[in-house]
């Protein structure tokens, strides 16, 4: 019986089934990694080159008059984002471009460790010179704001105790000898504070930051960056190509190989036969036109796998079809029959497909009579007609399309006829119409000692092919196995080393 359908049971993937979906997907997988790249690079190369230059600024706090000659004192971290802040303001970048103009563009970061408290001024432009330039105006506005906030907040407090100091000498000439004594001391407190904010005022203005790094004339542009851009264009290419790749495996509901094949149907694949080209001739005899191709080597196998199924069970009348249309099954019956002709055996073929034959197609053979025609009386000499340039091969073409093909496939003369050649023919092969079509195959596999279902590769649904074998299990038909049809052998590393050796053989039959 058919296993489980593959379509909606979840089996774990190992590293080799991975390996197949990226081969059997590779265009979906190649096409992203070459047109992203090629995408960026094309928008890369239209683009003007800008150019990033940074001038790094040392933010203290200014010594005191308290502490002159000493070293200027880390920031503490609120104050210091206060200043980040300032100098990201519009207020300050306003000034800047007074001075450069509109086109840089104009940033700010703050590198901080345990030891330095560094500003980073960068500006960008299209003229590297340009761009450096507005970087070090950038910082040396950002300090003389700086240290002119830091002098009038001086100035300001110097302001409040010039004035109590001035009032301080108002209650000196008022005061008595015992008030004399301490409003002095309280002047001279006023005065000694005075003169330390002068000082603080002479320090604010040459501290609290300074340019440790200017910015350079970059001669190297950062943006854009082609090969960067490509390189990660590629990369994120080839995610989403792999994305795409099994995104479109998952909703893939068709026979991609033979491991799937014999799943959805429960019996071996006797062969897997290459895709190879019929555009030019769609009746095309693939092991008579090249006998040394992958394709005709398939069909050899299959022969070969037929013979061996033959040693435990009669095997003379073998049945093909398909589930549906158009997945090979005239071709498969035709190829074969030229193959085991070429092998030394008698071979015959019979197109009971009446609906849509096409073996006289394949023999450029006239329909005219054929299998039909027997049933009302003609011989077999009269409807098996020898095969030109094939000594072993005759065929036994459709005849005239009757009006109910089942009812007469069903009659005791077509049984008859089909057992008739089994004396004088060491293979028969009949050619019938899909099974999920009509009745007639099932009609037929009453006759015959096997039936094969030809499937194709990439385009049968798996569904289709579950249902063709539940049916002709249904009926207990002689159902022996399967062929894969129009197979991508770029696909599998395995069949395409298999069927490249084979065509290093010197015996072609």
């Amino acid at each position: 019986m058919p296993e489980e359908d593959p379509a909606t049971a979840s089996p774990e993937m190992t590293l080799r089934d991975y390996v197949s979906v990226l081969r059997r997907r590779k265009w979906l997988v190649i096409l992203p990694m070459v047109i992203a790249p090629l995408v960026s690079l094309g928008m890369s190369l239209s683009q003007e080159s800008r150019y990033r230059s940074s001038a790094e600024v040392l933010v203290r706090e200014p010594p005191s008059a308290t502490a002159v000659g000493a070293p200027e004192r880390p920031m503490q971290q609120r104050v210091l984002q206060n200043e980040l802040q300032r100098a990201r303001g519009s207020a300050l970048q306003d000034q800047v471009r007074d001075v450069v103009g509109p086109e840089p563009t104009l940033t700010v970061r703050l590198v901080a460790d345990e030891d330095t408290d560094v500003f980073t001024f960068t500006a960008e432009s299209v003229d590297p010179a340009f761009a450096a330039r507005a970087a070090n105006v950038y910082a040396e506005t950002y300090i003389s704001e700086r240290r002119r906030s830091l002098v009038e907040e001086l100035v300001a407090r110097m302001a409040v105790v010039d004035e109590r100091l001035e009032n301080l000498e108002d209650d000196l000439e008022a005061a008595s000898d015992e008030e004399l004594e301490l409003l002095i001391a309280q002047r001279d407190q006023y005065e000694f504070e005075l003169e330390s904010l002068q000082v603080s005022v002479d320090l604010a203005q040459t501290s609290g930051a300074s340019i440790i790094d200017a910015a350079p004339v970059q001669t190297t542009p950062f943006s854009p960056r082609p090969r960067r851009s490509a390189f990660l264009s590629l990369i994120a290419g080839g995610l989403i190509g792999v994305a795409a790749a099994f995104i479109v495996e998952h909703f893939d509901t068709t026979i991609r190989d033979e491991d799937e094949l014999a799943k959805a149907t429960g019996v071996p694949v006797l062969a897997v036969i290459p895709k190879f080209d019929r555009e030019t001739d769609e009746a095309a005899i693939v092991t008579r036109d090249d006998p040394q191709s992958q394709p005709a080597e398939a069909y050899r196998a299959l022969r070969t796998s037929i013979q061996f199924i033959s040693v435990d069970r009669e095997m003379s009348i073998v049945q093909f079809t398909s589930a549906k249309p158009g997945d090979g099954k005239t071709t498969s019956s035709v190829n074969l029959a030229v193959a085991a002709a070429r092998a030394g055996q008698n071979v015959v073929v019979v197109d009971c497909d009446l609906r849509r034959p096409r073996v006289h197609e394949f023999f450029d053979l006239d329909n005219r009579q054929g299998f039909t025609t027997a049933m009302v009386g003609a011989s077999l000499e009269e409807v098996a007609r020898p095969i030109e340039g094939e000594s072993n091969l005759w065929a036994v073409t459709s005849g005239v399309v009757p009006p109910d093909p089942s009812e007469l496939l069903s009659t005791v003369t077509a049984k008859s006829f089909l057992r008739s050649l089994v004396p004088r023919f060491d293979l028969v092969i009949v050619d019938t119409p899909p099974v999920l079509v009509v009745a007639d195959p099932l009609v037929v596999s009453a006759s015959v000692d096997a039936v094969v279902l030809v499937a194709s590769a990439n385009a049968t649904d798996r569904r289709q092919v579950r249902q063709a074998a539940a049916q002709l299990e249904q009926i207990k038909a002689p159902f022996i196995g399967t062929v894969l049809n129009g197979f991508d052998l770029s696909s599998s590393s395995t069949y395409e080393y298999r069927y490249a050796y084979g065509q290093y053989s010197p015996d072609v039959e």
